[in-house]
């Protein structure tokens, strides 16, 4: 009876890696070393160099003192070739499975040579060395073959006595099982430092998430609320104060600022709403960016752009600001980063100027120079020795959250004092999205 596809395909599978690792011991390339620093490898290689040295010292001496075999030629070839096998040691570091066969080579022809040892030290040195290192790094099955490989010219080249092989296989064994459990211990410290770091990762950004979490519901349960308050005061105002008793319509202006003051709360609402939609879902803001509003979601509604810096000065100036506006009519379409950051820095730029020198004119100025869009708030001294809306002259956060903006994207700010003693905010962004946006 035929086995099922599935039973075949199991038995198939590891014969295949079998075979295959078999191909990689024998004629396969040796992988890339990861090496975990630069002082790592030298050191590799500084103790490749030492080993190479200490064999060929020991070489040489042999020779010298006449302790190896017989002399003439023979010997002096043995010296040759046991320094040209003991530079295979050099190559352990970055090519351990050409070192191992370099050495295996060595101990399976070296007896065919007339005058030279049926078993050689110092080439059985380089092939056990090759075999540790190519183990260490690759790992089963591979070191399977390894071993394998390496038992070879022992049980060709030792006999007829049977204990010397025995005793070699039974060190390589305990060898490989040694490799096989180091390099296992070594795997498991890798998962265990990988699990540790993810975990840390993890807690480092739920501990984001909730603190994201919490001032959403700040923002929404304090600022959002008493925001909405101004708004519904704003817009009841001139209807509550035209009732009282002996009361008379209101003048114009003071209805329009009150309408001024409405529309800038139920504005500063929507950019509430929206703030809170990214600090509450923060995978996808990107998304939401770029998505067209739905009606009566503001939490979804698209972030403001340059185009979008008339209505931005309009509101400005019913609340009373003197603002002028330059720009193109029909510029060039930004990215909605770049387009974000500039309508951010006027609108920063505005709230600045109103605070700090009230009644005085303010000039806005984008300029488009390829590959460039700059951007310029400027306003003259205060017109009035009003004190700050605040009653402080404390600096905020602006300027900061402004060169931060700037810097995501590669641009330029510069902000500061002008000589007449008004005060100037000027911005270069690029017309293309930067590497770190």
């Amino acid at each position: 009876m035929t086995p099922p596809a599935g039973r075949r395909l199991a038995v198939v599978t590891p014969t295949l890696k079998t075979v295959n690792a078999l191909a990689q011991v024998l004629a396969g390339r040796d992988a890339p070393v990861a090496w975990r620093s630069a002082a790592t490898r030298q050191a590799a290689y500084g103790a490749a160099a030492a080993g190479w040295v200490l064999l060929a010292a020991a070489a040489i001496a042999v020779v010298a003192t006449g302790t190896r075999g017989p002399d003439g030629p023979g010997v002096l070839g043995w010296l040759a070739g046991t320094l040209a096998v003991g530079a295979a040691l050099l190559l352990t570091p970055r090519f351990p499975l050409m070192a191992w066969r370099l050495g295996w080579l060595a101990v399976m022809v070296a007896p065919l040579i007339p005058g030279q040892n049926r078993v050689d030290t110092g080439y059985y040195t380089v092939l056990t060395i090759g075999f540790v290192v190519a183990g260490l790094r690759y790992g089963p099955p591979r070191l399977w073959w390894l071993a394998a490989g390496s038992l070879i010219p022992v049980w060709v080249w030792t006999g007829p006595d049977v204990t010397y092989p025995i005793r070699l296989t039974i060190a390589l064994a305990t060898a490989t099982a040694a490799l096989y459990g180091i390099r296992a211990w070594r795997h498991d410290r890798q998962r265990l430092a990988t699990a540790t770091q993810q975990t840390r990762h993890q807690r480092e950004r739920n501990a984001v998430l909730e603190e994201r979490a919490r001032i959403a519901r700040e923002l929404h349960d304090v600022v959002a609320h008493h925001m909405s308050m101004i708004a519904v005061q704003a817009e009841t105002a001139p209807y509550r104060l035209a009732a009282k008793p002996g009361a008379s319509d209101l003048p114009g202006p003071v209805s329009e600022e009150f309408a001024a003051i409405s529309q800038a709360a139920r504005e500063a609402l929507t950019d509430m709403r929206r703030l809170l939609g990214v600090l509450r879902a923060p995978d996808n803001s990107k998304k939401r960016d770029s998505a067209p509003e739905p009606p009566g979601t503001a939490e979804l509604a698209p972030q403001p752009r340059l185009d979008d810096l008339p209505e931005l000065i309009a509101t400005a100036r019913r609340a009373g600001a003197l603002v002028i506006l330059e720009m193109p009519d029909n510029g060039e379409k930004l990215p909605p980063s770049v387009g974000l950051t500039a309508y951010r820095i006027v609108q920063e730029s505005l709230s600045n100027a109103t605070r700090h020198a009230p009644g005085a004119r303010i000039s806005v100025t984008v300029e488009e120079a390829p590959p460039h869009v700059r951007i310029s708030v400027t306003n003259e001294p205060p017109a009035t020795s009003q004190p700050p809306a605040n009653g402080t002259t404390r600096p905020g956060h602006g300027l900061s959250g402004m060169r931060e903006r700037v810097a995501l994207l590669g641009g330029q700010l510069q902000a500061g004092p002008e000589p007449d003693g008004g005060f100037a905010v000027r911005a270069d962004l690029p017309m293309d999205e930067g590497p770190g946006t």
